[in-house]
Order: structure tokens, then C-alpha cells, then sequence
């Protein structure tokens, strides 16, 4: 059964169980998902409404969108444990003869890969999120303006914990190249997310 199968209480205590998985990785995709599915009811409200018939064919690409988003993140959630779990792996197999020492740090460096890649997955499709909490704030229910703002504002949070992620991870892995390149797409993201959230922030704002 993955994350996304789970009820909300389950996943709050398997996250508090006294083990490493799920953790701020899993739980920042989760928190992008629901970002998305609030989105998508700020949208949802709108459509088949009178007063937003301009609007009808954005709306739905909203819906649609967030569907797709939404669904994505549930399984970046799942992917998150998985690589933790390959690099808790990597870390038990045997480092007796220069051979095993070899082979232990091949699989070590391509879990810890991995591991950077999928929240690095997380971090892009929060972005999205934020952006098309924007489009519903612009096109959806004007009464649930609040709720528009408040989608992008956890993706936003998702966003960044995923980052927090991504850099753990660099700090073990020597393929400076990757680390770099990864590093570069790590802050263009950051950047791009802060700039929309500002933007939706003051957006919100100005309807009080």
C-alpha cells in the first residue's frame, strides 16, 4: 500500500514512528499534493457557475492539472522512502575486502543519487503547484481567495523542505559535476518558487 492509500492519521503516525521513513522528504511531497487538491477545489467551485462562464475552459485545465500534479506527488511520497531505504542499503553491505569496500561505494554514490534526484522531482512539481494556485486565485472562486493563497503558500513550505533534502544528500555524494549541476537547478527552483509565491502573497493581500 503506498502513501497516497493511506488515511491522514495513518500516515501521521506511521511518520511519527520512531523509524526513518517516511520522512521530511515524503512528508514535504504530501504536502504538495494536498496543495494541489486545494487548488483544484478553488477551482472546482467555480465551474458550472454563472458568474465565471469566461472562465469555464481554464478552470477545467486547473482541475485537470492538479489532478495530475496531485497524484504525481502521492508517488514521489512513496519514491522518497525508497531511495532512504536503498541508501540504508548500500550502507549494511560488507566493506571487509577492497572488492566488498568497492562495490559498497558504487551503490552507496547511486543511491544517494537517487536520493537527491527525487525530492529535486519534489521540489519541481511543487513549483507547479504554486503557479497553478496562482491560476485558480486569478480564474477561480473569488469567495475562496483564502484558500488559493493558502495552496501556494504550502507548496511554497513543500518546496523548500524538499530542498532540505536534496542537500543532505549532496553533502555525501563526490561526483562534484552532479553536484554542481544539481545544486544550480536547486536554486533556480527556489528562486522561481519565491518570486510566484510573492506574488500570490500580495495578490491575497489586496482583496482584505
Amino acid at each position: 500500500m503506498g502513501i497516497g492509500d493511506k488515511r491522514i492519521r495513518d500516515f501521521a503516525e506511521e511518520t511519527a514512528a520512531p523509524t526513518p521513513t517516511p520522512g521530511g522528504g515524503s512528508v514535504a511531497a504530501v504536502c504538495g499534493a494536498v496543495s494541489a487538491a486545494l487548488a483544484r477545489m478553488v477551482a472546482g467551485l467555480a465551474i458550472g457557475k454563472d458568474d465565471y462562464r469566461d472562465s469555464q475552459d481554464e478552470l477545467c485545465r486547473i482541475q485537470e492539472e492538479g489532478k495530475s500534479l496531485q497524484d504525481r506527488l502521492l508517488a514521489l511520497a512513496d519514491e522518497d522512502s525508497a531511495a532512504y531505504d536503498a541508501v540504508a542499503a548500500a550502507l549494511k553491505l560488507p566493506k571487509a575486502t577492497p572488492e566488498d569496500k568497492k562495490r559498497r561505494s558504487e551503490a552507496l554514490q547511486l543511491a544517494l543519487k537517487k536520493a537527491a534526484d527525487v525530492p529535486l522531482s519534489t521540489m519541481e512539481r511543487c513549483n507547479d503547484v504554486i503557479e497553478l494556485s496562482k491560476r485558480a486565485l486569478e480564474k477561480g472562486s473569488k469567495s475562496a481567495f483564502t484558500d488559493a493563497g493558502s495552496a501556494a503558500l504550502i507548496a511554497h513550505a513543500a518546496l523548500e523542505v524538499a530542498a532540505l533534502n536534496v542537500k543532505v544528500n549532496l553533502l555525501s555524494i563526490k561526483d562534484e559535476a552532479f553536484c554542481t549541476k544539481t545544486r544550480a537547478s536547486m536554486d533556480l527552483m527556489l528562486k522561481r518558487g519565491s518570486g510566484i509565491v510573492e506574488q500570490v502573497s500580495r495578490m491575497v493581500d489586496s482583496r482584505f
